[in-house]
């Protein structure tokens, strides 16, 4: 092999290993998303009886993980816990054992509740909170709840649309909105490092780029196999 064909074969080698890295790391992870937000409450008491809504009766506050700083300290270890719990498994299966293999988690949020809000779930009471986010394409939504330690359920929700999912809560903790086979676009935080190689959302990327650096790879490889073939039949 010569020294030329050496060298083009190191710099395909070099845009394929920067395909993958861009790859997995172009999609915000759960850490960097702020774009879920709070619409409207309602609350109930243990019967299931209305007792009040958002423009009524106490306070409700949704703060993402990535705004965790803005928590009490201990809401944010609460927060911190669920996420290090996240990342430290395979697939959400391994968290609720009924969810599907290919769930992912969308969005991690705390959900506090104050005054006459948190009088009302701490006696069993029930609030039915709407949250605004980009669910994506989906094929089904679920939100799941680290209601102590390690331990999580499934809550009761509905899916409004596709920016809205309302979810029943008894408790104010950290909570996941996880989805099945959804792609959403979200450009990469400028800037920023991921947690991990891998988005812990699962999702595959959208941005464009790894698609223009794999066409790149692809063209040269092709380029030095031309160039060895060609070699070949002077030779």
């Amino acid at each position: 092999m010569t020294k030329f064909t050496k060298i083009v074969l190191a710099i395909a080698l070099a845009a394929v290993m920067c395909v993958s890295a861009v790859a997995d790391t172009a999609v915000p992870s759960i850490a960097q998303k702020t774009d879920i937000e709070l619409v409207e409450y309602t609350v109930y008491d243990s019967e299931e009886v209305e007792v009040g809504d958002s423009s009524t009766i106490g306070s409700i506050i949704v703060t993402p993980y990535a705004e965790r700083t803005n928590l009490s300290a201990d809401k944010q270890k609460d927060i911190e816990d669920a996420y290090d719990q996240i990342l430290d498994v395979d697939t959400l299966t391994e968290l609720l054992s009924h969810l599907p293999e290919d769930t992912i988690a969308l969005y991690l949020f705390d959900i506090s509740a104050y005054d006459e809000a948190a009088d009302n779930l701490n006696a069993g009471g029930t609030a039915r909170v709407v949250l605004e986010c980009d669910l994506g394409d989906y094929s089904s939504v679920v939100v799941l709840h680290n209601y102590e330690d390690d331990l999580w359920r499934e809550e009761p929700s509905e899916v409004i649309s596709n920016t809205q999912v309302a979810v029943t809560i008894s408790s104010a903790s950290p909570y996941v909105i996880a989805v099945t086979n959804s792609v959403v676009v979200n450009e990469p935080v400028e800037g920023t490092v991921l947690d991990s190689g891998v988005d812990v959302t699962g999702t595959a990327s959208t941005s464009t780029m790894p698609y223009v650096l794999g066409g790149v790879a692809c063209i040269v490889i092709a380029g030095v196999l031309l160039i060895v073939a060609n070699r070949k039949k002077e030779n």
